[in-house]
């Protein structure tokens, strides 16, 4: 096998460190982490025609992504000419199907690319075995599609490699993986290797490249992509929430409600006038991931109006909802609404705050929730500003923000509800 060249670029000793690590002596998973610019994508690149003399051809290669397109910009661009170049590979890319072919030491390994970032990518992937997968910034992975990958690698040989920028301490992958590890676990640590990198990791940056990218960002920004931390963004309350990640089309939930993806479908109610009201439909898949598939929103809404809404509705997906959870601030409204929806039940458990706030977190953070980004603006909207007070002095630093909150309020009296009544029927 022809040795990494090395003479063109330079290496901190921490990049040769991790270049020189044979596979065989690698664990079964292995991830770099770090700031933007540290090298990390780069040192995984250099170490796949390593990776591949030791695993053999035999399998299926995938390389993932957000989508196709970010690990041809991210990967592909590096690593078919650096093959070609430095290893004598000859390379076939069809954009089109995701098939990359890569004849390497008179040996052809068939390789795959395709999108993780999707709630639904995992579809794409079932069935098959794979030997290697590398994951371009696995943090904008969904959660199913990252489970669905590590179930495909089953020979014993068979690696996985994955970098990512810093997000949430909040998000599933430092909770499961990182913090872990930090952490000494010796469960995690039989089968994961962590590599942290940061700017001055990477010796071809120039010192005045460095302090003005520190310019550029503060805050939790400064400590994401210059220090490489993860650190949670702002007093964001959803702060893991993406809104490429977990939003989809209106044509895309059509598609779903076509083929009979969701398996319920429920609404939740936040009572206004002068303030805004606001209703939300939801439908939710068999593994459990809710999709807002509609909202009615703004002031001066009658009991009639949210009947009207929520039977124009049904009758428009031609499908039946199940119940509404609503505000209990408003009984005789929500009498008044179960007698002019004809069969639909009007709960109003109103959950505390604190409690609805942490199983909202819990969904956001594995992916599933996903809001339909042409129907659902204001929804959309809250979530990404939802946000903690930054005064100290605030006698309820525990407790959002009261502003711009009724979309998030519905949402956390719908999703509660369903989560805590009928999330164990999920895999009947």
């Amino acid at each position: 096998m022809s040795p990494i060249k090395w003479e063109n670029s330079k290496y901190s000793e921490k990049h040769k460190k991790f270049l020189a690590k044979k596979p065989q002596d690698s664990k079964f998973f292995t991830l770099c982490d770090g700031a933007v610019r540290s090298g990390k994508t780069l040192s995984i690149i250099y170490k796949i025609p390593q990776i591949f003399y030791y695993i053999g051809n035999e399998y299926l290669k995938v390389f993932s992504g957000y989508s196709r397109n970010t690990v041809r910009n991210n990967v592909l661009i590096e690593l078919i000419p650096y093959l070609e170049n430095y290893h004598g590979a000859k390379c076939n890319y069809n954009s089109s199907s995701g098939e990359l072919d890569i004849k390497l030491w008179g040996k052809l390994y068939n390789c795959l690319v395709t999108g993780g970032g999707k709630a639904d990518s995992d579809a794409k992937i079932q069935g098959g075995t794979w030997d290697f997968w590398y994951a371009n910034e696995l943090a904008r992975h969904s959660y199913a599609f990252y489970n669905m990958a590590l179930s495909r690698l089953t020979p014993a040989n068979a690696r996985a490699y994955a970098d990512c920028n810093p997000e949430s301490p909040n998000h599933w992958l430092y909770k499961e993986r990182i913090k872990p590890y930090l952490e000494g676990s010796k469960k995690i640590r039989e089968i994961f290797d962590y590599w942290h990198f940061t700017m001055e990791d990477n010796a071809n940056l120039a010192p005045v490249f460095i302090e003005n990218q520190k310019r550029l960002y503060k805050g939790a920004f400064e400590a994401r992509k210059i220090q490489g931390l993860w650190t949670v963004a702002d007093g964001l309350v959803y702060d893991t929430f993406c809104e490429e990640k977990h939003t989809v089309s209106k044509t895309e939930i059509l598609e779903k409600i076509e083929k009979n993806i969701f398996k319920d479908y429920f609404l939740g109610l936040d009572w206004g006038w002068n303030h805004p009201l606001c209703c939300g439909l939801y439908g939710v898949t068999a593994e459990g991931a809710y999709y807002k598939i509609d909202e009615l929103y703004g002031t001066k809404k009658t009991c009639t109006d949210v009947a009207e809404w929520i039977l124009k509705k049904q009758n428009e997906y031609s499908r039946y909802f199940r119940f509404i959870n609503a505000d209990n601030a408003r009984p005789e409204q929500n009498y008044e609404l179960e007698q002019r929806l004809c069969g639909i039940h009007v709960y109003s458990e109103k959950p505390g705050v604190l409690d609805s706030i942490e199983i909202m977190r819990k969904i956001i953070n594995y992916d599933r929730l996903i809001i339909n980004k042409d129907d659902c603006p204001q929804t959309l909207q809250e979530l990404k500003s939802y946000s903690y007070p930054q005064d100290e002095e605030s006698t309820d630093i525990d407790l959002p923000l009261k502003q711009n909150d009724d979309a998030m309020d519905e949402t956390r009296y719908a999703l509660y509800f369903y989560e805590t009544h009928f999330s164990k029927n999920f895999s009947s």
